[in-house]
């Protein structure tokens, strides 16, 4: 449900691509509501396609886009619908975490399944910045081709996430309430 990638981009790079983009994205829509402390931006396939060919995911749908989330605010309790398989890339200089079922897990490159687990972000002293690859195809063929390449990094994820060899992807009838 989580692991740690060896794998960096040019923060500051991408930060800038952001911000040069910035006025073409937009605040986060919920049940016809603006959530105002969410800003994304899509339309970057362009300047990403280089780094989903070195993950090796160049032949997966992938819908690349900033998100901007404002200091001390909350992403509550919710899973991702279209059962998508993230990659979360970090461009601030403090590290982010997201919540999975309850627990925290802090990232700087990471392999999150947000179609089948409940997961949460947490109010923090600082904005944050992630570039994501929203991924609609299946965790364990994502998986595989990261781990193929060498890019899971095991001992890092192994300490905080010991059974995450045997995962397997299920989204539970208990918890399709929360898909949005």
């Amino acid at each position: 449900m989580f692991c740690h990638l060896n794998y960096s981009i040019d923060k500051n790079f991408f930060r800038n691509q952001f911000w040069k983009k910035y006025d073409n994205g937009f605040w986060h829509v919920e049940k016809g509501k603006e959530l105002k402390f969410w800003w994304k931006v899509f339309g970057i396939k362009d300047i990403i396609f280089p780094i989903i060919s070195d993950l090796g995911l160049e032949n997966m749908d992938i819908n690349p886009r900033f998100s901007y989330q404002l200091e001390n605010t909350r992403l509550p309790d919710h899973i991702d619908i279209d059962r998508i398989v993230g990659i979360n890339f970090n461009l601030q200089p403090k590290t982010p975490s997201i919540h999975l079922k309850g627990k925290e897990y802090p990232y700087e490159c990471c392999l999150v399944d947000v179609g089948s687990i409940l997961h949460s972000v947490e109010p923090v002293q600082f904005p944050r910045l992630v570039l994501k690859l929203a991924i609609r195809e299946k965790w364990a063929d994502v998986y595989k081709i990261l781990d193929e390449k060498g890019l899971i990094d095991h001992n890092e994820t192994e300490k905080i996430n010991p059974t995450y060899k045997t995962y397997n992807s299920l989204l539970s009838e208990q918890d399709k309430m929360f898909i949005k």
